[in-house]
């Protein structure tokens, strides 16, 4: 099945343009490019280490997605006449049948503009069309931003067995 044609243009607050879509295999080298430009701090919180950059099987797992399993949408801009990803968020199957686990990250200087929230509100409302009833995942206690935003989106908190710097997060869809 292919994934859907989802892709649209979004005004941020501040009224950047910003283009929300599926990612595709084609993306290899925006993907790699946004990951190797995120801060040490960014990397660290959203793979929990300290990567320097994505492997070549990273960059193929992260850019082939396997609909509806999984999906994953990025966040670009035009800059310099070029495309720039400013941020991903992404969905795979998880460990019941009706969830989903997630994971985003947004370039840094794009933090607290509204890209994360536009980014995870479009991924779960196509998560849930795919027949998801769940979704939920793993953040660093450290992370304030991230458990900040997911509290303002309707997320549960609760504490990550065996590791008190993990928390887990869950919300219904």
């Amino acid at each position: 099945m292919q994934p859907p044609a989802t892709r649209y243009e979004w005004t941020a607050g501040d009224g950047s343009k910003v283009t929300i879509r599926p990612i595709q295999p084609e993306d290899r080298d925006i993907e790699r490019a946004f990951v190797r430009d995120l801060s040490h701090s960014s990397k660290y919180l959203r793979f929990f280490s300290a990567i320097k950059g994505l492997s070549p099987e990273m960059l193929d797992r992260f850019t082939q997605v396997d609909y509806p399993q999984e999906m994953a949408f990025i966040a670009t801009i035009q800059a310099e006449a070029k495309e720039l990803e400013i941020g991903v968020a992404r969905y795979m199957a998880g460990s019941s049948e009706d969830s989903a686990e997630f994971a985003i990250v947004v370039a840094d200087d794009w933090q607290g503009r509204g890209v994360g929230r536009e980014l995870l509100r479009h991924l779960f409302a196509v998560a849930k069309e795919s027949g998801f009833a769940r979704i939920e995942g793993i953040v660093m206690s450290a992370n304030e931003n991230m458990l900040r935003l997911c509290r303002d989106l309707g997320f549960t908190v609760s504490p990550y067995p065996g590791d008190a710097q993990l928390v887990c997060i869950g919300k219904e869809l």
